[in-house]
């Protein structure tokens, strides 16, 4: 039977199509469902019962997302580090230690600091200055869609883990698969060197992906939503009880010593 006949599943295609773009990337028709919540025509837009996006699909689909928000972001370092004709980390540290020294001019420590992250900012690179600049905007902006999927993958094992011991029967490339579409609301966290509309936008992503996990989650499980809340919410608590506690233990340490 030929491959125009029929659905092909995302995670069933032969070798030879693993570089077809549709098959790194769900249809622009799936993403705008899952971002008004649609999810069953975006997971199932062929209505086979089954979830037609992989987890291929969905990396892919993170990167590219990735990119885009980091634009705005890339600009900026860009603007800022061939100015200073620096590294962009570099001029961004002292851009924004010389800000909050001016804010809190009465706090020498701050000065000391902001006049130390200007003097490292100042030092002549090792390779002219617009390279140091172009190449550490351009890792900056390679880094966020790195860090998106690390994110995604190291939260959702936790997620996908908790939901297995409440009751969950899913695949963990079927949990991934549909997550991954948390990824487009937070396209919007790349406005946040915006003033004002930023921080605005940043919130707005955060609870709207919020949204759209917790309804990627019950979609795949099939949990109640107060098994889903807590395979969501027990993760960061923990991580915030061991970072409490990891610090108490280090201040007791420096305390006895």
């Amino acid at each position: 039977m030929s491959s125009q006949t029929h659905v092909v599943l995302p995670d069933q295609i032969d070798r030879e199509d693993w570089l077809r773009l549709e098959h790194w990337l769900p249809d622009l028709q799936q993403m705008w469902d899952a971002a008004f919540l649609r999810l069953s025509d975006a997971f199932d837009p062929y209505e086979r019962g089954e979830i037609t996006i992989s987890m291929r699909q969905g990396i892919g689909m993170i990167f590219v997302l990735g990119l885009a928000a980091g634009l705005l972001p890339l600009v900026g370092n860009l603007w800022i580090s061939l100015r200073a004709g620096t590294a962009a980390p570099l001029a961004a540290l002292a851009l924004s230690l010389t800000e909050l020294a001016n804010a809190y001019a009465g706090a020498p420590a701050l000065n000391v600091a902001s006049n130390t992250a200007s003097l490292l900012a100042g030092i002549e690179p090792r390779m002219p200055g617009f390279w140091a600049a172009l190449l550490s905007s351009l890792g900056l902006w390679l880094n966020t869609p790195l860090n998106w999927l690390s994110s995604w993958i190291l939260y959702g094992a936790f997620v996908a883990a908790l939901a297995r011991l409440f009751g969950a029967t899913n695949r963990l490339q079927t949990f991934f698969a549909a997550t991954s579409f948390t990824a487009i609301p937070m396209v919007l966290t790349g406005l946040a060197p915006l003033p004002l509309l930023g921080p605005l936008a940043v919130v707005v992503a955060w609870i709207w992906a919020a949204i759209v996990y917790y309804q990627a989650v019950r979609y795949v499980t099939r949990l109640d939503p107060v098994r889903t809340l807590l395979c969501m919410a027990l993760p960061p608590m923990v991580a915030v009880a061991a970072a409490m506690v990891l610090a108490l233990f280090v201040a007791l340490v420096v305390r006895i010593g």
